[in-house]
């Protein structure tokens, strides 16, 4: 490991990827001095395996489920990843896969570590984290909190998060979290000091808001951006001469609206249809990107405003917003049968806007009815060019 973790999970992490026995007590203060040029400095070496204490021997070759990754590498594994603030030193990016689950589409933990006015912070991400998932690895008992905040940038302004606070008498620690229910992506933040009072950890958090993460992509992100090299088209015919031989297009009528949604398909089946859907709106009079939606392997549909994704054990249908301005996830709903019985996990929205957001509390006749609805719309076909 070539880079300081943070003061805050230096326990947690001889553990594997945050997993603790017991609680800790918030990290020594002085911990936080060492910097990332002492962690560079040649180890001692280690004594020989015959003279090692029985409990040193149990450690060695216990392999370290962290892996130093690239800040490029970190942005592939979560669609909206946040960014280093500004004026504050990175110390390196990193994975643990042990905490990720590829086949119910959770992603590894991803953590940054950065240093910023004397401060050492840890912030982490998982993709495809239930909302109630504990990623921050901080086992202590909070003092202050949970206090319920809602942070600028991040969701259009209207991200939940949660803060709270530990004090004991090595110092203070500070976390906060929130969840881009959207998506299902859960972030977390944390910082430790000898005294933090009147400091705001949250206004560091809305630093991080990575504007270039808007939209999100998935697969190949911007195919369109990439292979023409532009950024300034004019309009959507603009675009859609960029395509390549065999990726279609097609328009999308808004509900109760002249104006339309541009949907590109970069591989289009040769029913017309496509799994993977990239959208792109007019914004101060030049196409703007929303994003993309998937079918989950099967063909995106379109209905009443609402493009559905999804396949016999995941639902997913967005929004498109009455302005045309952007898209919601709607629902997101999966069904979990490896237990051997059938639970079911995710979210449902009656309107376009956070509010109105509600735990899924349904069965399988209540999954099976929204699958019901899906299949029935239309599958969205594509002119190929």
């Amino acid at each position: 490991m070539n880079v300081l973790l943070g003061v805050i999970l230096t326990a947690a992490l001889a553990a594997g990827c945050g997993k603790q026995a017991e609680p800790a007590a918030p990290a020594v203060p002085e911990a936080a001095e060492q910097t990332q040029e002492t962690a560079a400095e040649p180890a001692a070496e280690e004594p020989a395996a015959e003279e090692a204490p029985e409990e040193e021997e149990n450690l060695v070759g216990m392999a370290n489920p962290w892996v130093d990754i690239t800040a490029e590498e970190a942005n592939d594994l979560v669609l909206r990843l946040f960014k280093v603030p500004e004026g504050a030193k990175d110390l390196g990016w990193m994975k643990c896969e042990d905490l990720g689950d590829p086949a119910k589409g959770i992603g590894p933990l991803v953590q940054l570590s950065f240093e910023m006015d004397g401060m050492y912070f840890t912030a982490r991400a998982q993709q495809g984290a239930a909302e109630d998932t504990d990623i921050a690895g901080n086992y202590v008992e909070w003092t202050v909190g949970p206090e319920e905040v809602t942070l600028a940038n991040w969701g259009g302004g209207n991200m939940k998060g949660k803060m709270y606070r530990s004090i004991n008498d090595t110092g203070m620690l500070d976390q906060i979290t929130w969840y881009d229910v959207e998506i299902g992506i859960s972030y977390s933040l944390s910082v430790a000091a000898t005294d933090l009072e009147g400091f705001d950890i949250q206004a560091v958090a809305e630093q991080m808001y990575a504007e270039e993460a808007e939209p999100f992509g998935f697969g190949p992100t911007d195919f369109v951006q990439y292979q023409s090299g532009r950024m300034d088209f004019k309009d959507y015919d603009d675009v859609i001469s960029c395509l390549k031989s065999g990726q279609g297009y097609t328009k999308i009528k808004l509900v109760g609206s002249d104006d339309e949604i541009l949907a590109l398909a970069e591989e289009p089946g040769a029913d017309a249809s496509s799994k993977e859907v990239l959208l792109y709106t007019m914004k101060d009079g030049a196409p703007y990107q929303l994003g993309y939606v998937m079918g989950q392997g099967n063909p995106v549909r379109y209905g009443n405003g609402v493009l559905y994704g999804g396949n016999e054990q995941e639902y997913q249908a967005s929004f498109l917003t009455p302005d045309g301005a952007g898209i919601m996830m709607k629902a997101s709903v999966t069904e979990d049968t490896s237990s051997g019985t059938a639970s079911y996990t995710g979210f449902l929205r009656d309107k376009n806007d956070f509010d109105s957001t509600q735990d899924f509390t349904g069965g399988k006749e209540e999954f099976d009815a929204l699958l019901k609805e899906m299949n029935s719309q239309p599958v969205l076909t594509f002119t190929i060019v």
